[in-house]
């Protein structure tokens, strides 16, 4: 293959490859979208949280890390969660729930709708790091780029091709070396130009900016079910925030799902975001931490931790084997203490 081309339509990428002019052009935009697809409207569709689902596989970071969804992951965990929540909080009370790393945030969603019929008073905070990508389309073309709020290119978009500039484009592919190589000159001479203002933190916002000839617009990671709940109900806030970060007040639960694990941290890293869980947790809070072992059937081992009022953490519970970095935990719930 001397080409890669890439699918810049919403209808195309939607609708299914029927006859063979169409089914050699998806062959040739394999693994090319264009990521502009994101940007929906406040109220989606049925059609557009479709999409949205259909998008994630195709949205790489800079870090090499791919967003993921699905329905359902935690339907397992939830409720196990639920019914430990309930022996340790009264529904009367005004339950304070962080749940870290959240990716798409649509777990949490799903996880806040099943607790909130039981704590009506819940607060439920759903955090990333990274909560949305920046589209820069050049007026009167279809030219866009895609980057990440820091100023990390990930696609240059001139119809048909989608370049990838997160690495070079391989010389077996030479027009798309070229078009890569020209992107990558083009972004140096125009990331000055196309920064993010200051105050762009929050999805809900939908943030449009103008820069000369270009328009910069906010494209979500969010879920837009979760962006939905956040709009219509106060009780359910995203946030951006790093795990190796204490939270601004002290939570009564945080779960930290597939993101704690030794394949992607040093034990060092581990233990320095272990205390800050601890720092984060009130006296009597409960931590969930586990990861997926398989997805279908979705399968996880997860240790539910409560922190005493010595500030150090206890086991209340497992899921198959447990969190494999049990013992990172208690050790920097100990070091905790120390301090």
């Amino acid at each position: 293959m001397i080409l890669k081309l890439g699918i810049v339509r919403r209808d195309a990428f939607l609708r299914p490859s029927a006859g063979l002019a169409e089914r050699v052009i998806r062959a040739l935009s394999k693994s090319r979208v264009s990521l502009h697809l994101l940007d929906l409207p406040p109220e989606p569709s049925a059609q557009d949280i479709v999409l949205f689902e259909r998008l994630m596989p195709y949205v790489r970071l800079s870090s090499g890390v791919y967003r993921t969804t699905a329905r359902g992951r935690f339907s397992d965990l939830d409720p196990m969660a639920n019914r430990i929540l309930e022996q340790n909080f009264p529904p009367s009370e005004t339950l304070r729930v962080e749940d870290w790393a959240a990716s798409d945030c649509f777990t949490s969603y799903e996880w806040a709708q099943s607790l909130l019929p039981i704590y009506p008073k819940l607060s439920f905070k759903a955090s990333d790091l990274l909560l949305f990508l920046i589209e820069a389309h050049r007026k009167g073309s279809e030219e866009r780029f895609i980057f990440e709020p820091d100023g990390t290119a990930l696609q240059h978009v001139i119809p048909p091709f989608v370049i990838r500039m997160g690495q070079p484009e391989r010389w077996a592919t030479p027009l798309n070396r070229i078009l890569y190589d020209r992107a990558v000159n083009r972004w140096s001479q125009l990331q000055g130009l196309l920064s993010v203002p200051d105050n762009w933190s929050d999805p809900l916002e939908r943030n449009i900016a103008e820069r000369g000839e270009w328009t910069l617009r906010m494209l979500p990671l969010i879920h837009p079910e979760s962006l939905r709940l956040a709009r219509r109900d106060t009780r359910f806030v995203v946030q951006q925030h790093s795990v190796f970060e204490a939270s601004s007040s002290l939570a009564d639960v945080i779960r930290t799902m597939n993101i704690f694990n030794r394949a992607y941290f040093s034990e060092e890293q581990l233990l320095f975001g272990s205390r800050k869980v601890a720092e984060s947790l009130r006296a009597g809070g409960i931590w969930i931490i586990g990861r997926t072992v398989s997805e279908k059937p979705a399968t996880h081992e997860v240790t539910f931790f409560r922190k005493q009022e010595d500030g150090s953490l206890h086991p209340l519970q497992r899921i198959g084997n447990g969190s494999e970095i049990e013992s990172i935990a208690i050790k920097a719930s100990q070091l905790e203490r120390a301090f």
